[in-house]
Formats: C-alpha cells, structure tokens, sequence
C-alpha cells in the first residue's frame, strides 16, 4: 500500500511541473484617435443615424471594436437615466446641464374645439448650454 500512496504523490508532482503555462493575450494596438466627425449619410436632414453615432464614437475614442463603443454608449445612456429618475443634475464636461425639473399646472386652450382645459404639472427634462458650447457652435 505504501508504494501504491508514493506513486501516486510522484505522479501528481510530475503532472504539476510539466503542465504548460498559458501566456496572456498580446493587447491589442490601438486605433489612432480622429478628432473631427464624419459627414452624416443624410444630407438633407443633416441626422446621424445610430449606427453613425457608435462609428464616431469608436473613431474618436480610439476603440478597437465598434461593440466596445456601442457597450459605452449604452452605459452612459443607463447612467444619465438612472440620475435623472434621482433628481440629480448632471454636468456634461463642455457640454452643459442636464436636469429634471417640474412644470406647475396650467390653463390651455384645445386647439381644434377652443375648449379652455385644465393642463396638468408633470416632470420634463432640461438641458442648459454651456458657455464653452455656445461660443464654439453659434
């Protein structure tokens, strides 16, 4: 029995030591950066599609993949959702405010029967420009 225990220990000793080691995955080379956005597909509207919007994304970032980019759009989607049902105001670097803020009640008028209607408060979001942004675009 002692010798079947000992063969045992030399086998697992020797399958330890001639096990292969697994190198890690050279990284990736990065993209170089593009600071300027590409022309939209839509010249008459001048509107980016979402699809262009994760390509600019990607290119200006210097992302590898385009899921990488669609990955981060999403999370900063999810976090600008999730602060704004918090009431929390959120500064966007250069860009401005954006904010919830509530509207009171109101009187209007139906448009088709002139009907004077009761308007009800409700929560609208709002983004306030920048100074930067302002001087940069108009």
């Amino acid at each position: 029995m002692a010798k079947k225990a000992a063969k045992k220990k030399t086998m697992k000793a020797a399958t330890k030591k001639t096990a292969p080691k697994m190198k890690a995955a050279p990284a990736p080379m990065p993209v170089k950066k593009v600071r300027t956005a590409t022309r939209p597909k839509n010249t008459k509207t001048y509107s980016y599609t979402q699809s262009e919007v994760i390509e600019n994304i990607r290119a200006f970032t210097g992302m590898n993949k385009r899921s990488q980019a669609r990955e981060l759009a999403e999370d900063l989607h999810l976090f600008i959702v999730d602060a704004l049902k918090k009431g929390y105001k959120i500064p966007l670097i250069g860009l401005g405010k954006m904010y919830v803020r509530q509207t009171k009640a109101r009187m209007g008028r139906n448009p088709a029967t002139g009907e004077i209607i009761q308007i009800a408060p409700k929560k609208r979001v709002r983004f306030t420009a920048a100074k930067a942004l302002k001087e940069a675009v108009l």
